[in-house]
């Protein structure tokens, strides 16, 4: 993970370096900057996943600076001494906020979650381009377990079930094929290939919706025999999408 700090302060940039070195091995530093002027450039030039940035400096602070890159693609977690700024890191959806001087267990766990972060920034976007690359109906898209990756037909995906942060695939050969990434994510992906979360835990494919029962929220019997209840407030634009897809 690429790394670039960003303080005024030499003392300061130095101590952060030699704590990543000695706690976060998996952090790559790239650059450091001395200034919001010299980050900017760093930025632009090394393209980080994570940026440890020092709110207050002279010339430019570290959200103006932010300002003016425009969109943000990377992490952020803000170090500096004046918690009076951590309502404003919030603004630009700092990862995380650390006080000086720096908690080893805090900066441990700031790291820890840009890992996460990239981790599924990038199998997001692995499964995105797969997706894209073989079109709708019917190609293939991979999905990353924990023994590699499987690729299935999209067409042949009958239902996604969320369990904690783990989606299991319901294939229309009887396979399931566990993934530790939450439903959402596959919920943005398929929403153009007629799937449809119909409940918090669930998104199914309508192709392969059998029967409509009505009820409360009612409820709906899949081709391979699974029932799926309909959250309440889903209900009606559920209904919407089963008759514009079989008309």
């Amino acid at each position: 993970m690429r790394a670039i700090i960003i303080d005024d302060e030499a003392d300061a940039r130095e101590n952060l370096q030699i704590l990543l070195n000695k706690y976060c091995p998996d952090v790559e530093l790239a650059a450091t900057a001395d200034s919001a002027v010299n980050g900017f450039e760093a930025i632009r030039k090394h393209q980080p996943d994570l940026v440890f940035l020092d709110i207050n400096m002279p010339e430019a602070t570290g959200l103006e600076m932010l300002e003016q890159l425009g969109e943000i693609e990377f992490e952020i977690i803000f170090v500096t001494a004046y918690d009076e700024y951590a309502i404003k890191a919030i603004k630009f959806a700092a990862l995380d906020y650390l006080l000086k001087p720096i908690n080893i267990l805090e900066l441990k766990s700031a790291v820890s979650k840009a890992e996460k972060k990239k981790e599924q920034k990038t199998g997001m976007e692995q499964i995105r381009s797969l997706a894209e690359s073989y079109g709708a109906n019917g190609k293939k898209i991979g999905l990353s377990t924990s023994e590699g990756v499987i690729y299935v037909y999209v067409k042949e995906i009958v239902r996604c079930e969320a369990s904690d942060t783990y989606t299991t695939f319901f294939m229309k050969n009887g396979e399931k094929v566990m993934i530790s990434k939450s439903l959402k994510e596959y919920e943005n992906m398929l929403a153009g290939f007629n799937f449809f979360r119909v409940h918090q835990s669930h998104l199914i494919n309508l192709e392969f919706v059998k029967k409509y029962v009505k009820g409360i929220g009612g409820h709906v019997e899949m081709m391979d025999g699974s029932i799926i209840g309909i959250a309440r407030r889903k209900k009606d634009e559920f209904l919407e999408r089963l008759e514009a897809f079989n008309n």
